[in-house]
């Protein structure tokens, strides 16, 4: 995906506010979108990256994360994964990473983020260990000058995670 390329419109499952659901990543429209994909995620990157959450949203920053669609299946984490506040996305037919163009054989810990506006056209592609360090250079670019500039006109109408959720549908999937 090119640099000023508008995110794909169609849904995908994700898991937010304790419930799954199909979201457009056009959802996070009106407010800077940083979406976080890595090729393996555990419990404890959720943690790491769940407790960035708030900095992002100080910063004017939505933050969701892109995981492999086993992620959260068949593992016994001690915090349910429900019960984290970010929205977890994944991608059962390859849709979105062959739209976004995501690199295919990144090593664990390593991340590939990508920044988009407030018109959800992307901004910035990042490479990053997933560790403190990586998450801080991410914030420092969601804040930087050229995101900033895109931002200005949200903060008239900072977006919350109920606007994201008017443009969900509930993920009907068979019980039993």
């Amino acid at each position: 995906m090119k640099i000023g390329t508008r995110a794909p419109i169609w849904k995908t499952p994700c898991l937010l506010k304790g419930r799954w659901q199909y979201l457009p990543l056009t959802a996070f429209q009106g407010t800077q979108f940083v979406l976080c994909c890595m090729p393996a995620f555990t419990e404890s990157d959720a943690w790491l990256l769940e407790q960035q959450v708030n900095r992002f949203h100080a910063g004017g920053a939505v933050l969701a994360v892109l995981i492999p669609d086993n992620a959260l299946l068949g593992h016994s984490w001690c915090r349910p994964p429900q019960d984290f506040g970010l929205p977890f996305l994944t991608d059962p037919l390859n849709r979105l990473k062959r739209s976004l163009h995501l690199t295919a054989s990144l090593p664990p810990h390593r991340c590939e983020t990508l920044f988009f506006d407030h018109r959800c056209c992307l901004q910035f592609r990042l490479f990053h260990d997933l560790n403190l360090r990586g998450i801080t250079t991410v914030l420092e670019v969601a804040e930087s000058d050229f995101c900033q500039r895109s931002a200005q006109a949200v903060l008239k109408s900072r977006l919350t995670f109920n606007h994201v959720l008017a443009h969900c549908s509930p993920l009907e999937a068979p019980t039993g």
